[in-house]
């Protein structure tokens, strides 16, 4: 899950087409575009976080769990008791424990810096989020509010940045569980539901990064998941 916020001078410039040239829903810019879109998007960012939630976690909450659960993460800590040790870089945690415990499984990756807060009419700085989806949310205060925009990532330039960061640091993640666990294409589907994806599935059984609630498929085939015991 990733979260990114522009200060307005550099929204202008995006909007001019004076940087960040070829910005929008990551999924429609070719890989090889990504890299240089994220560097750039590290260097002109007010603040930016990426938080990455564990297969276990998804299992025992479900997903929508887990979307809500890394978006509360992603955001500054000002904004929600749910990050009372605050921001921290390539932080690494294991428990089992529900979203609003101390502790969940997660791995984080961030600037540190607090978001750049526009100012109310009464002089009051309220922060504002834009959120690609259809959802609703439950963020603590003092947030000034959020938006839910459909194919938002192809629409605002902190959403398309947002997404750019999640699945480059996403795909990174994946070509190193590739080394970890040889067999399953990580580096090649990224962990996308393929059809190579299941066919190694069925060969190799059940690596411990996968969500055994995606592979259901084994049981309706009749085939019994095995688990790596390390």
């Amino acid at each position: 899950m990733g979260c990114v916020s522009f200060s307005r001078k550099t929204l202008e410039r995006i909007k001019a087409g004076e940087i960040l040239k070829g910005l929008r829903d990551s999924k429609k810019i070719p890989e090889p575009k990504r890299l240089p879109l994220r560097q750039e998007i590290l260097e002109l960012a007010t603040y930016w976080h990426v938080s990455f939630v564990s297969a276990k976690f998804i299992d025992k909450f479900n997903i929508n769990q887990a979307i809500f659960y890394g978006i509360n993460r992603a955001l500054p800590k000002h904004l929600t008791k749910f990050r009372p040790s605050g921001l921290q870089y390539l932080l690494g945690t294991n428990t089992s424990k529900h979203p609003m415990g101390k502790k969940a499984e997660s791995k984080e990756t961030s600037n540190g810096e607090d978001w750049q807060k526009p100012i109310t009419h009464q002089g009051e700085r309220k922060p504002f989020l834009f959120l690609d989806g259809n959802y609703k949310l439950k963020i603590q205060t003092p947030i000034g509010g959020y938006l839910s925009i459909p194919k938002g990532d192809d629409l605002l330039p902190s959403i398309s940045a947002a997404s750019i960061l999640a699945k480059t640091y996403r795909d990174e993640y994946m070509e190193r569980m590739d080394g970890k666990y040889p067999g399953y294409g990580f580096a090649k589907h990224k962990g996308y539901g393929t059809e190579e994806h299941r066919e190694a599935l069925r060969k190799l059984g059940i690596s411990p990064i996968h969500r055994l609630s995606f592979c259901d498929f084994l049981r309706r085939e009749g085939s019994e998941p095995s688990l790596f015991s390390n």
